[in-house]
């Protein structure tokens, strides 16, 4: 039985639906023309660490710095298509197409999947356009991100290989997997779960419960997962697995930072509207909601209820569930547009709220980029090859370090190619590493940014302090340039002038030049 036959639908016009899908994908990409580095809070340290493992090869300074090492680690995607696009495009431009790569797979992955489900090309799922600018992306998890829209095509793809043979379907799954792995544990762990959901959903109306069918069913399940499983295994990852965190807080915030994106005067009104819109839909009868999906949202829901907060050393581990669960759900939603008077209004406003939105981000992106792009452009005071050291205010004048800042300073690895102390070369999170030389000097375990006056205290060469030894000690003797982030720049004096000389002044940040010790 096809899946398409178990909804009972109108076809509209494919080639309308097309035409819809590329204004909202238009729309949705058109911040990434003028951003030249996307203000999200964790993607400048990425792009930083794509610059170094397209220029290592080449490049003597960095290549004096760092080292790849490469292994099976389950967060590689962007490490894979950002730097062999970077001979061609430039480091920044090669990061905005993997940007936009993540925002339409995360939109076009339920329009295929409904395609898929009800057997025809509907407008309804383009209202994921909504969304796919949400906290989690503004936080930087662009490997989950990416990992997120294969899983839902992934989806897509089994249910339409569903009535095939166990060969076809596993070599398919086995396919995604290997995508998947790369991407991220948890999006593997996503599209597992929503294909088991399905599966079960499909042999329960069938009435296939033979002990051949079942294992079949289960073989095909199962055995594209078993060679990621043994990686898995084998990887410096699994060295994590004894970090994990439960909180019982926090599962209310991840909604909330998924719904929201830069104003609450903006978001709340646009999230009732939302909610008027549904409301009307359901009880006109316009909204039909898959049992598949209704299954599938169940397993879903109840593994983001029970997953940690940290797990393999990745925060936020059960909180990203929130974004696969609403866009595999978008897809088993739909709404039958024909009954409406006129369902071309209906994409109509759709399409003025997706624009709304994506003012509201534009307008926020130009504020906070201009901070971050003063930064950019004063690391060129710094030395080539130099060595950077990152620290933030005891007291950070505007509050907590801005998320845009937070990372900036590493773009000194793509502008002067520099040692930075805070890029990720995590072992067992990333494949580029600080060789042996510098691994003592740079923060190897993601931790917190050091304040300003645990720097200035560990300066002293008589020792480290008493609460251990840190990367930064004796920072005057190893580091050229020091820059510290959340300060004033009419209020933050220098905190050290026998030890550092003002380079620049800058909106939320300072950058020093070291003098050294004779």
């Amino acid at each position: 039985m096809a899946v398409s036959a178990y909804v009972d639908t109108r076809a509209e016009r494919p080639w309308i639906v097309l035409k819809q899908t590329g204004l909202v994908a238009a729309l949705i990409l058109l911040p990434l023309f003028y951003a030249l580095v996307p203000p999200l809070e964790d993607y400048p340290n990425h792009l930083a660490r794509m610059h170094a493992l397209a220029s290592i090869p080449h490049n003597e300074a960095l290549s004096q710095f760092y080292e790849v090492s490469w292994a099976p680690i389950p967060n590689l995607i962007m490490d894979l298509i950002v730097p062999p696009l970077t001979p061609f495009l430039g480091v920044y431009t090669a990061g905005r197409v993997f940007v936009g790569l993540t925002l339409l797979l995360m939109l076009l992955g339920p329009v295929l999947l409904q395609r898929v489900l009800i057997g025809r090309w509907s407008a309804w799922p383009l209202v994921g356009g909504l969304f796919v600018y949400n906290g989690f992306l503004f936080t930087g998890l662009m490997n989950y991100l990416f990992g997120v829209g294969v899983a839902v095509f992934g989806l897509a793809v089994w249910m339409r290989l569903s009535e095939k043979s166990i060969a076809i379907r596993a070599l398919s799954s086995l396919t995604f997997c290997a995508v998947l792995y790369t991407c991220h544990l948890s999006a593997l762990g996503l599209y597992g779960l929503g294909i088991a959901s399905f599966e079960f959903w499909r042999l329960w109306m069938q009435k296939s419960w033979r002990p051949v069918r079942l294992l079949k069913s289960a073989l095909a399940l199962g055995l594209p997962f078993l060679p990621f499983l043994y990686l898995l295994v084998k990887s410096p990852t699994w060295g994590l697995s004894h970090e994990i965190v439960w909180e019982t807080q926090g599962k209310l915030e991840a909604i909330t930072l998924f719904l929201s994106v830069y104003s609450d005067i903006t978001d709340i009104p646009f999230l009732m509207l939302i909610a008027v819109a549904i409301g009307i839909a359901v009880r006109r009868g316009l909204v039909r909601f898959h049992p598949a999906g209704l299954i599938m949202t169940g397993v879903l829901t109840t593994a983001f209820l029970a997953m940690p907060r940290m797990a393999f050393g990745s925060w936020m581990a059960d909180q990203r569930l929130v974004v696969g669960i609403f866009f595999m759900t978008l897809g088993f939603i739909s709404v039958d547009l024909k009954k409406l008077e006129n369902h071309n209004a209906f994409f109509a406003v759709c399409l003025v709220a997706i624009a709304f939105r994506i003012v509201d981000v534009s307008a926020h992106w130009v504020a906070i980029s201009q901070p971050l792009l003063e930064l950019k452009t004063s690391l060129r005071m710094m030395q080539p090859g130099a060595r950077l050291l990152v620290a933030q205010a005891d007291d950070p004048a505007d509050g907590p370090v801005d998320a845009a800042l937070a990372h900036a300073p590493n773009l000194a690895v793509i502008e002067r190619s520099a040692l930075v102390s805070r890029l990720f070369v995590v072992p067992g999170k990333q494949i580029l590493h600080a060789r042996s030389d510098y691994g003592g000097h740079v923060d190897t375990e993601d931790g917190d940014t050091p304040t300003i006056s645990r720097i200035i205290v560990d300066a002293d060469e008589e020792g480290s302090s008493a609460d251990g030894p840190h990367y930064w000690d004796k920072w005057p003797r190893f580091y050229d340039y020091l820059i510290v982030l959340g300060t004033d720049p009419d209020e933050t004096a220098n905190p050290a002038p026998d030890l550092l000389q003002i380079m620049h002044n800058g909106r939320g940040f300072q950058l020093y030049k070291v003098k050294k010790p004779s």
